[in-house]
């Protein structure tokens, strides 16, 4: 509903015949509509981060798995009302604070999670800076994404093959973070089990 009419279109009585639940039930479940929206996009975002997955991989150190949950940001899904929703918790947050605060709320835990999963393929305080600008530039793909995807699906084209090239750009620069870590230091120190080179 809320995608079919936008947030401001849509009222806690047109939610409650929608879903057969009282008018005052809902007001006892939660204080407003903003309320609503904070709950639904929680769990859909819940879903898709699936912070249990992306945990169980950092444990057992499984990096292929690490870099298929960071792709899923740019990879195409069949839930295609999760896609028409984001946008407009984007387009509403413009006009009312509260859901400005959910969407910021969103975000962070979306940057959160992203460079928890980052920092587990490129580790070192070194690169927390280059780990905050891929998180920057995975978010900002995988949200422009959502609306591309919206607007290409409306006009009959296919958005796959767009999938697939912003997957490149992420996995080319995931490479490249990965391969600054495992440089060797031109101050590196040796160590006892290591041969010293042979003087010039």
């Amino acid at each position: 509903m809320f995608i079919e009419n936008g947030f401001h279109g849509t009222g806690v009585a047109q939610i409650a015949s929608a879903s057969g639940v009282k008018v005052g039930q809902i007001y006892r479940d939660f204080a407003s509509k903003e309320d609503i929206v904070a709950a639904i996009a929680a769990r859909d975002l819940s879903r898709f981060l699936d912070e249990a997955a992306l945990d169980h991989a950092i444990r057992v150190g499984d990096i292929a798995g690490i870099r298929a949950w960071i792709l899923t940001f740019v990879s195409y899904s069949d839930d295609f009302e999760g896609y028409r929703l984001m946008p407009e918790i984007m387009a509403e947050s413009a006009r009312n604070p509260r859901i400005a605060a959910v969407l910021a709320t969103l975000s962070d835990q979306i940057q959160n999670t992203l460079l928890t999963a980052l920092a587990a393929c490129a580790p070192g305080d070194r690169y927390a800076t280059a780990r905050a600008d891929l998180a920057d530039l995975i978010n900002t793909l995988g949200g422009g994404l959502c609306q591309w995807i919206v607007v290409t699906a409306q006009q009959g084209r296919d958005f796959r093959r767009l999938c697939a090239q912003l997957s490149t750009i992420i996995e080319r620069e995931l490479d490249a973070l990965i391969a600054r870590t495992k440089e060797r230091s031109p101050f590196h120190v040796i160590s006892s089990t290591e041969t010293p080179p042979s003087p010039a």
